[in-house]
């Protein structure tokens, strides 16, 4: 039998115990999203969403915008291109909206302005909402100064694809001097600022989240230093059928801050990572360290985080569909992830 001292001390180890154990749960609770979560409707501003992607994401983000015009009020492209750029052929995709570089030949890179003239075409039959309505809209561009993925060439094309369908060049912002890699960049965040690697996060001393949100939606709070909402995790076969054989994962995350839980008004930002980013490859890292969350938090912004799937032949590194892979309709309003992520859209919006 325990005397009274031993009886003392093993009570107090087991106190101890039941308290760490409190602690550590309550500290995982507030980095981890919360469980297979239904996809909750909340008060959303139709007239206030917007999309940002980073490489195959900001081919995707541009589809979007102009697919969703109707919907979708401005876009971020980061290392991305213009709209419609692979024409449904996986050597375009890869040369001439990635790497316009002669190797046997002359190869120059896309022509913003006659896939302007397709985008017309395709709005005039319906395929995508009408393409007018673009002109009202804000666009942020980006291209690292050392990039070797998707040159500048291609970003400068997305910027002739918006002038060209009347986007005025105060509504346009253009950075491609900072000497960063292909990713997406932060002010202290990720890798050295020059890599191109995975997780394709750099850290070059800019609030890449933050100019974006500014320059869609004008001025903002400063970001918070302390999360306050709550990052959900959702079902996306709730959404699309069979979400692994089109290129999407099981798996979606939504950034939702505590007032707009609580039934404020609130905007949506749709923000698409870039081949081998999603929580597949890289885990949290896009959807919890790019800033998003911290701006989205001070200024009632819900961030939803789609999330892309490898798939062996077609897709082999968890890429968006901006060349084809789906079917030929990607590009579309009746693309296949496109449509299932307005799907979440409107679920969002259904409050």
């Amino acid at each position: 039998m325990l005397n009274g001292n031993q009886y003392l001390k093993a009570i107090s180890r087991i106190v101890l115990l039941v308290i760490l154990t409190a602690t550590l749960s309550w500290a995982l609770a507030l980095v981890q999203p919360a469980k297979a979560q239904e996809l909750p409707s909340l008060n959303i501003s139709r007239n206030n969403i917007t999309v940002s992607g980073l490489s195959s994401g900001g081919f995707m983000a541009v589809q979007m915008h102009t697919a969703f015009s109707n919907r979708i009020q401005g876009a971020g492209v980061v290392a991305g291109g213009p709209f419609y750029c692979a024409q449904d052929n996986l050597t375009t995709a890869l040369t001439t909206c990635m790497k316009p570089i002669p190797i046997a030949g002359p190869l120059k890179p896309p022509n913003g302005t006659e896939l302007a003239a397709m985008a017309r075409q395709f709005s005039n039959e319906g395929k995508t909402d009408p393409i007018s309505n673009l002109k009202d809209d804000s666009v942020y561009l980006f291209s690292g100064a050392l990039d070797p993925i998707v040159f500048t060439p291609v970003m400068d094309a997305t910027q002739k694809f918006y002038k060209a369908l009347g986007v005025p060049n105060k509504k346009i912002e253009y950075i491609k001097n900072i000497p960063a890699g292909h990713g997406f960049i932060t002010p202290d965040w990720g890798g050295q600022c020059i890599l191109s690697q995975s997780p394709f996060i750099n850290d070059c001393d800019y609030d890449q989240a933050g100019e974006i949100l500014r320059h869609l939606l004008g001025k903002l709070n400063p970001p918070t230093k302390t999360l306050t909402g709550q990052l959900v995790e959702f079902n996306q076969n709730e959404f699309i059928n069979n979400p692994n054989a089109h290129g999407m994962a099981k798996k979606g995350y939504v950034y939702i801050p505590q007032t707009c839980a609580d039934g404020e008004v609130c905007r949506l930002h749709i923000a698409l990572h870039g081949c081998e980013q999603s929580y597949e490859d890289i885990g949290d890292e896009y959807y919890t360290h790019t800033g998003y969350n911290q701006w989205a938090d001070s200024n009632n912004i819900v961030v939803l985080y789609p999330q892309a799937h490898r798939i062996r032949l077609k897709n082999p590194k968890g890429c968006w569909d901006w060349w084809g892979y789906t079917n030929s309709e990607y590009a579309f309003k009746n693309g296949i992830q496109a449509s299932a992520i307005m799907k979440m859209v409107d679920k969002l919006s259904a409050g």
